[in-house]
């Protein structure tokens, strides 16, 4: 299952992506997390349905504040507000 994840909060500046980039090597998820020009976090993420529930809770931690501050989206795959991607990930990568 693909997931595609929208993170609002206080997330780039405080090295969020490598917060991310540690749970999904952790959880066995494949994608990618990048900062959008909005001041958002957006993560691809691939994996099984128990990895990626592990997954969100384990990205959902504000750097500064602690669990469960930030504001999460989520879009699977099919959903018109998933972003048009073919790219099939081995691991997982911060984009820049």
């Amino acid at each position: 299952m693909k997931v595609f994840f929208v993170v609002h909060g206080f997330v780039q500046g405080v090295g969020y992506r490598w917060l991310v980039k540690k749970a999904a090597r952790k959880d066995g998820i494949k994608g990618m997390v990048r900062n959008a020009a909005n001041g958002t976090v957006e993560i691809i993420a691939e994996a099984e349905g128990e990895n990626l529930k592990t997954f969100e809770k384990d990205i959902n931690v504000d750097i500064k504040s602690g669990p469960s501050v930030l504001s999460i989206e989520k879009h699977f795959e099919g959903d018109e507000s998933y972003p048009n991607t073919a790219k099939d990930y081995e691991g997982f990568i911060i984009e820049h």
